[in-house]
């Protein structure tokens, strides 16, 4: 459907009230560009409601018929029926255009991990077309939808699961995505580009924002800092700093880190934004620099819950429960249940232990994790010289599933994730799709 600053997909069933998801996005996206202080809001140039349609069999062909005049930050987007496109002109920003932004739009988190192949993320946000390796293992609508994306797009669920409350969830995802959408053109607008923001700072920014818009600005929370970041606080007294901060840790430590700043620019983010392209012209010096007073600021006592959230982000555990609970479905019970490091160790046995044998039920959904393998076949990278070998291991998937052998499909599947070697790529792969994930 048409939108203000863009396009909505739904995909799946559209919600009954829906008109309620639209005004929360239109009105975020007010309150993330004014919290960037980028003025005036973006408004549609010509009637957003009606946007102009192209037959056409291609974005290629949609885009040759609407000649050279149609204005380079213009999008061409899927239209409502096969054959026709959607030419979106550019938003204005002032006197600068900007190009509108899709929106696609989950019914949950399930809906959106399967196809997208993307077990470990709950929404995302990229700014181009996705690399070809991850488009071949896309379903043709999404890859026409998010595959030949010519502008920003935003990925999400409307809820985590189809029973769960669902706009307190959704405003949460979104504010973080839009916040990566205005970030790239703040960016813009000072020379610099998203994708070389180092990961901390960009993934710290998002949280920052979400936080302040949904809740309210950390640094006016009145509690010592290890009860706002204790997940950040353990990281910084085991020796942890940040230049090595790991990618399950990037959200906690990074909005801690811009906590820690906008607190030492008394209080005013914009004081911080101001000061980014400085820093970043010497981020690993700057870094160096406030660490030591980072780590003091977090010294205090915390729970042992955040120590052993600690190591489930570090040891990429709700990767790994993702993955394998079609077979171990107490998983996500497991963990909501965990208080200290030994309940993780319990879990990790859990998943390192018997393989039970699955129903047929378990078994569709573990086959469907198989795109993994597919994935990683496919990339233009194999720097340990897993090709092959994951090549070997889809053949002999391919040959159990046709023969529903449910017992060796779930060994030979085990087999291939539990190899720590081919574990790494896989995981490292989720990673490195040039997307801005949540």
């Amino acid at each position: 459907m048409p939108w203000r600053y863009g396009v909505i997909y739904w995909v799946g069933e559209v919600p009954a009230h829906h008109q309620t998801y639209v005004s929360l996005a239109t009105n975020l996206v007010e309150s993330v560009f004014s919290f960037w202080e980028l003025q005036p809001i973006p408004k549609p140039l010509g009637d957003w409601r009606t946007p102009q349609k192209v037959s056409a069999g291609s974005r290629e062909e949609a885009r040759l018929l609407l000649g050279p005049e149609f204005p380079q930050a213009g999008v061409v987007v899927p239209g409502p029926e096969s054959g026709t496109f959607w030419a979106l002109p550019p938003l204005l920003l002032g006197e600068r255009q900007i190009s509108p932004l899709t929106l696609v739009l989950f019914e949950d988190v399930k809906s959106l991990q399967e196809p997208s192949c993307l077990f470990s993320t709950f929404a995302f946000f990229f700014s181009g077309p996705l690399p070809p390796n991850y488009r071949a293992i896309l379903d043709p609508y999404l890859d026409a939808l998010i595959g030949e994306s010519e502008g920003p797009v935003a990925v999400l669920p409307l809820q985590r699961e189809r029973s769960s409350p669902a706009t307190r969830y959704f405003q949460n995802r979104l504010a973080h995505e839009l916040a990566h959408w205005v970030m790239k053109i703040w960016a813009e607008e000072r020379g610099l580009e998203l994708g070389k923001i180092p990961p901390l700072l960009k993934e710290g920014l998002a949280q920052y924002t979400q936080l302040s818009l949904i809740y309210e600005p950390p640094h006016l929370a009145p509690v010592v800092p290890p009860s706002v970041h204790s997940v950040a606080a353990v990281w910084a007294q085991r020796g942890g700093g940040l230049t090595d901060v790991p990618l399950g840790l990037l959200y906690d430590v990074g909005i801690s880190l811009i906590d820690f700043l906008v607190r030492k620019e008394y209080g005013r983010f914009w004081r911080v934004l101001k000061k980014i392209p400085e820093w970043l012209a010497d981020w690993p010096m700057r870094t160096a620099e406030w660490e030591e007073e980072w780590r003091e600021w977090l010294k205090g006592e915390v729970e042992p819950r955040a120590k052993a959230y600690l190591r489930l982000l570090v040891e990429d555990a709700f990767f790994w429960v993702d993955l394998v609970k079609p077979l171990f479905p107490d998983l996500p019970d497991l963990v909501a249940k965990i208080e200290k490091e030994e309940d993780v160790d319990r879990l990790w046995e859990v998943i390192l232990g018997p393989i039970p044998t699955p129903d047929q039920k378990a078994l569709a959904e573990l086959h469907k994790r198989e795109c993994l393998f597919r994935l990683a076949i496919a990339s233009e990278k194999d720097p340990l010289g897993l090709r092959e070998i994951l090549r070997d291991y889809v053949e002999r998937l391919q040959k159990l599933w046709e023969e529903g052998d449910s017992r060796g499909y779930a060994e030979t599947f085990m087999e291939a994730i539990r190899t720590p070697i081919q574990f790494f790529h896989l995981l490292q792969l989720q990673g490195d799709q040039r997307l801005t994930r949540s």
